[in-house]
């Protein structure tokens, strides 16, 4: 118990520099920062509050949680957006009202717009294309 108390600094220590996009401690490929460019501050950041799902966009230098609560879509849901290439989305959250998609494509996923470089597609009030995990600051 000893050695696991003084390893414990040293390992949050090392997940706080890793340069990690995700939350701390998160394996959910949905939470973290995302942004429309990999070179870009975080656009918007998918976190987790009593095991529902949120989207916050950042704002005039602070971040605005949406009030409603984001679902994990089912198999069909993704079929809606991805008819001929559901099989290749992984996990995706939606919003309930529209206008607001996150999806995380299954390694070596071949989608039309989705970049070589990325992992993850969106649909937001703008358009829908892919968007990168970056860090959250």
């Amino acid at each position: 118990m000893r050695a696991l108390c003084l390893l414990l600094p040293g390992a949050l220590l090392l997940a706080a520099c890793s340069g990690d996009t995700h939350l701390p401690f998160s394996s959910d490929p949905l939470l973290g920062c995302f942004a429309t460019s990999s070179r870009r501050a975080a656009e918007f950041r998918i976190d987790k509050d009593g095991g529902q799902y949120f989207v916050s966009f950042e704002r005039n230098g602070s971040w605005q949680r949406e009030p409603n609560a984001l679902y994990k879509a089912s198999r069909s849901d993704i079929g809606k957006f991805f008819p001929d290439d559901a099989q290749q989305i992984d996990s995706a959250l939606i919003r309930s009202a529209g206008g607001f998609g996150l999806f995380h494509a299954k390694d070596g996923a071949t989608l039309k717009a989705k970049a070589r470089d990325s992992d993850y597609m969106a649909l937001l009030l703008i358009g829908a294309g892919p968007v990168y995990a970056v860090k959250c600051e």
